[in-house]
């Protein structure tokens, strides 16, 4: 039967439910989930639960109904004898697999070693109109999954788990940094001037204030000024939006945990984020050895620190110390016949962004256990702290796992003059032609000027880290509902 028949022939199958009940109800009292359903004891009775069906076996007097929700399912037995005759020929006659159904009755165990529901009665809570997929193969198809990703939560056990897991990692990880002391606060989205990294922002216009505005980029900036304001320990899980290239770990917009404390350095929070971390996932995974695509990663093990320098050198043989302008690198770059990905003219990148694309190049797919990256070059870093011995250097670590940056991290620069100078140097380069480059922020500097603490503060990809601990080939799967590009008018389901 071709899906436009199922269509016509469960639309017919709502009149026959709407002349015996109601198909869309506005509530279903339950006694229980269908997961705290599956522990109880046989012969607990008044049970009420309800859930979407996913498969039925009609066998005369007796009918089997498999119901489901996102944490687990439950065979439903309905015995004419028992729910009468109309109702158990409702049953028969007026669901379908994928409508919603609420049953009654007592708890059992079959024969064939089976958790059930006896019904005493049957309550019809939501009419499917189109077929779910075929339930030997589910959803297989990327493209479906991320598109329709309701049905691939519907069909796919694996991809429940995922989301679920991923809710578990966020809750441990808020939990273990307000047991620490952070208080959560909220930055704004839209705001008057990129701010916060060096990526391309997207611009929206402001009807009601008639002014151009960009999303956030991160909320960097704005959690520093409330420190200004006498915050000491502050975070916020931000939705962050940079205008740049999809690829296998990177999308448009994304979720950002940044974090930041008073008199910290990046050195103390090397030391926080491998504790922060190893405690969040030793209690969601239950070890902090976590499997992925068959390597084991240790967690709790001592994690290498490496120089910037020292690891571009001994992939590629350049030294990034003897070349101090960007037009010299990309020569050196050029002559060694190394080819770096861009989306923008490379030729119009400062020192910063080259350095940065040559390291992603040809370093960081070969680190694969957890590793602290130090020791980054200024021009790499604009809001970062120079190092007191070698200015030309920052206090910063990057944490790369499995050939991913999953944190960046600075001491944070608290010189309102340097920081300043720094601004101004990215001006120079946006207004050269690096649309990556930050631009200056006068309120910025204003709050510096107020008096700032030490700070040190981290990011990390929410979306990211969790794509490298479950070993999934694309970012897209770490997130439920994925923005794609909408599909040709001719090739898009008709709605009834």
């Amino acid at each position: 039967m071709s899906e436009n028949n199922i269509l016509e022939a469960r639309q017919i199958k709502l009149e026959y439910v709407k002349n015996i009940a109601n198909p869309f109800p506005e509530r279903y009292e339950r006694t229980h989930e269908i997961c705290e359903a599956r522990d109880l004891e046989d012969g607990t009775l008044n049970v009420r639960i309800a859930g979407c069906i996913k498969s039925m076996r009609k066998m005369g007097k007796m009918t089997f109904v498999s119901i489901a929700d996102i944490q687990g399912n439950i065979q439903i037995v309905a015995k004419r004898d028992i729910l009468g005759e109309n109702k158990y020929e409702f049953l028969k006659k007026g669901f379908d697999i994928g409508d919603f159904l609420g049953a009654y009755g007592d708890i059992f165990t079959t024969n064939a070693g089976e958790k059930s529901v006896l019904a005493r009665e049957i309550t019809f809570l939501g009419k499917s109109f189109r077929p779910l997929p075929e339930k030997f193969h589910g959803v297989t198809d990327s493209e479906i999954c991320y598109r329709q990703r309701y049905l691939d939560l519907c069909m796919n056990n694996d991809t429940k788990k995922r989301f679920i897991k991923k809710s578990q990692f966020v809750k441990e990880v808020r939990r273990y940094l307000e047991d620490e002391g952070y208080i959560e606060i909220e930055t704004p989205v839209l705001i008057d001037h990129p701010s916060g990294a060096t990526a391309r922002p997207f611009i929206a216009h402001h009807n009601a204030l008639d002014m151009d505005v960009y999303m956030r980029i991160a909320p960097e900036t704005y959690l520093k000024r409330a420190i200004v304001g006498g915050f000491t320990k502050v975070f916020e899980f931000a939705r962050c939006f940079r205008n740049e290239g999809i690829d296998a770990t990177h999308l448009q917009d994304f979720t950002m945990l940044e974090c930041y404390c008073a008199y910290y350095n990046y050195k103390d929070n090397m030391i926080f984020v491998q504790n922060m971390l190893t405690s969040a996932i030793t209690r969601v995974w239950g070890s902090p050895v976590v499997e992925v695509n068959n390597q084991k990663i240790d967690f709790s093990s001592k994690w290498e620190v490496v120089s910037f320098h020292d690891l571009i050198l001994k992939d590629c043989g350049i030294d990034i110390d003897k070349y101090k302008t960007a037009s010299d690198l990309l020569k050196e770059i050029k002559r060694m016949g190394i080819e770096l990905a861009s989306v923008t003219d490379l030729e119009t990148l400062g020192r910063g962004n080259l350095i940065d694309l040559l390291y992603k190049k040809v370093s960081r797919p070969k680190i694969i256990n957890p590793t602290f990256l130090i020791e980054h070059p200024i021009d790499l870093s604009p809001l970062a702290r120079a190092n007191d011995d070698n200015p030309q250097l920052t206090d910063r670590f990057q944490l790369i796992i499995n050939g991913v940056e999953i944190i960046n991290a600075y001491s944070e620069l608290v010189n309102p003059k340097e920081q300043k100078e720094r601004l101004i140097e990215q001006a120079h380069c946006k207004a050269n032609g690096d649309e990556e480059a930050m631009v200056m922020d006068e309120d910025y500097i204003i709050a510096m000027e107020f008096g700032m603490p030490p700070i040190s503060g981290w990011g990390m990809g929410i979306d990211r880290v969790f794509q490298v601990l479950t070993g999934t080939n694309n970012i897209k799967d770490s997130i439920m509902f994925p923005l794609m590009r909408p599909i040709f008018e001719n090739e898009q389901q008709e709605s009834f």
